[in-house]
């Protein structure tokens, strides 16, 4: 190893570390020592791709070189994203505003840097995914965290909104939420896109997590439906359980296709080709991804039924994604020592709520139930014997 010279020092704007990722490699060393983890921290499927994908990209890698397709992605693929916004929502979305990225988190990336510019303010409902806050803050924008309430599912609201001192550029919402799960019905997601477009406010719609959904009492909705300045983003990551194909999309207005075009360009010249040639056949196994939701939502019910007789008896009502939010302030009062905690003695990691919210995410704890039914099943074993 060199030695590190006192002149040079990484940038100021570097992003914090994840909590949860550091208790994995904690975790991960308990593995090397013997133990037998169960992880319920990551928010990923515990599946692969469907199967047609990988057999998709298969035959595509013997007939093609796979080359850089444009920056805003593959036509082909932009024309059936189009097409399953008209199945799913009724909702017209023309090809060319929709922009495949290098992952969601590459959209994130694209929209504050082509909507915001340095000192404007982006608001940020409280609890909220860590890497936007990142985002925003080390590209030079003001990230403005706002609370919200439990009795509101910890969405936001437009009161919360009016509550914020001093004027905002932009608003981030996702809807179902990461770390909660919630989710807003369609009559409030169309009163925030209304309220931004009104006070011009540019709002971001996260729906990541569409297709992960478990009941009709709030149905998912899409932003593109109520403002044509909305930006939406979107992931082959959660659903289509695509996560380590790096491959996400956008849907812009009009007048911001060529702009965030090419930033894209500039930035990573294209999404992975044979992530997107995967992604085109992804769309059409919708009878395999479901069956995946029926297991979380199974797993779901598990920690539904087993967690409230141990004392997680308060959380965020779980209409979609994979995630339980719990408050845990009467069992601890600092989650991430309550997450060691349980790590070491029932042998299962949850997220600390610190992650996901400076102001009270101490009292908060994640458990992520996208993996396998007999591991949810066995953490609530080991919780309630740990529990005692």
């Amino acid at each position: 190893m060199s030695v590190r010279s006192p002149n040079f020092k990484p940038s100021l704007r570097g992003a914090h570390p994840s909590i949860a990722e550091e208790l994995a490699g904690k975790a991960r060393a308990l593995e090397e020592a013997g133990r037998d983890i169960i992880y319920m921290q990551v928010g990923q499927p515990s599946t692969g791709a469907p199967a047609g994908v990988v057999e998709a990209v298969t035959r595509a890698s013997e007939q093609s070189p796979m080359g850089y397709s444009g920056a805003a992605g593959l036509p082909e693929l932009q024309q059936r994203i189009s097409r399953q916004y008209l199945e799913l929502y009724n909702a017209e979305v023309e090809p060319e505003r929709i922009i495949i990225t290098f992952g969601a988190s590459g959209a994130i990336l694209l929209a504050i840097i082509g909507c915001f510019d340095v000192g404007q303010r982006v608001a940020l409902p409280q609890p909220f995914y860590y890497g936007y806050r990142h985002a925003i803050e080390t590209l030079g924008v003001e990230c403005v965290l706002f609370e919200t309430s439990m009795e509101n599912d910890l969405q936001p609201t437009i009161a919360d909104l009016e509550a914020i001192e001093g004027p905002i550029d932009g608003l981030i919402v996702a809807s179902p939420g990461n770390p909660t799960g919630s989710m807003l019905a369609p009559e409030k997601i169309r009163e925030m896109a209304e309220y931004c477009e009104r006070l011009g406010i540019r709002f971001i719609s996260d729906e990541i997590y569409h297709g992960i959904t478990y009941d009709d009492q709030v149905k998912q909705a899409t932003a593109c439906s109520y403002s044509p300045e909305a930006i939406v983003v979107n992931s082959f990551s959660k659903y289509y359980a695509m996560a380590g194909w790096r491959l996400g999309w956008m849907v812009v207005p009009d007048y911001l296709i060529a702009p965030i075009s090419d930033l894209a360009h500039n930035l990573y010249l294209c999404p992975p080709a044979p992530a997107q040639i995967g992604a085109l056949h992804a769309i059409d196994c919708r009878p395999e991804l479901d069956r995946h939701v029926e297991r979380y939502r199974d797993n779901r019910d598990i920690l539904l039924n087993g967690l409230p007789r141990l004392g997680f008896d308060r959380f965020t009502t779980p209409h979609g994604a994979f995630y339980l939010y719990c408050h845990v302030q009467h069992l601890h009062e600092d989650s991430l020592e309550f997450c060691v905690d349980m790590m070491n003695k029932a042998g299962v990691l949850a997220a600390p709520g610190s992650d996901f919210c400076p102001m009270s995410g101490q009292h908060y704890v994640r458990f992520s139930y996208a993996g396998a039914t007999e591991k949810v099943q066995e953490a609530v074993h080991r919780l309630a014997q740990w529990r005692g």
